[in-house]
């Protein structure tokens, strides 16, 4: 299907963010990281990353998404063209449990089959929200494969874990 010129020119004035997330934790340490890098146009723009103790690496992952996302709000708000935004990540169990479990999860009191608690709730909840709010497109990537933004990511979630561990030293 051939676009109309107004259809081309429309899709050519949308501004693509993607987004390259990742976390991960260091049970020696009992301390996690995670990291974010921001594209705009295939130009970076943005760069976050921190650390925590007591964690896990879902928890990391959620972080790295929440945060990178609410990052959006001071970046891309200003940008009075339409934009369009992709979330790239290597942790399956996240784009599973946020577009698929997450509405399993909500129906049963936030309890599991099991009858655990599901556990970082207020994380799903929050990146549920933050993901209608900029429409985000959710992409998997092969993690340690080469890609240049997740490789960016996973570096921000280890410098920041090593970073921390060198303070106590």
């Amino acid at each position: 299907m051939k676009l109309s010129s107004n259809q081309e020119s429309s899709k050519s004035n949308v501004v693509n963010i993607e987004i390259y997330t990742d976390g991960g934790y260091f049970e020696k340490w009992d301390v996690g990281g995670w990291g974010s890098v921001i594209f705009q146009q295939n130009v970076e723009i943005e760069r976050v990353s921190d650390w925590q103790k007591k964690t896990s690496s879902l928890e990391m992952e959620l972080k790295a998404a929440v945060n990178a996302l609410d990052v959006l709000q001071t970046k891309i708000e200003p940008i009075q063209t339409p934009y369009q935004v992709t979330l790239y990540t290597d942790s399956r169990i996240l784009i599973e449990g946020l577009t698929q479990k997450i509405h399993l999860w909500r129906q049963n009191h936030w309890i599991h089959k099991s009858g655990n608690p599901v556990k970082y709730q207020t994380l799903w909840e929050t990146l549920e929200r933050l993901t209608h709010q900029y429409q985000v497109v959710w992409q998997w990537v092969k993690g340690h494969s080469g890609n240049k933004g997740n490789a960016i990511a996973d570096g921000l979630a280890r410098e920041a874990v090593m970073n921390r561990l060198s303070q106590n030293h």
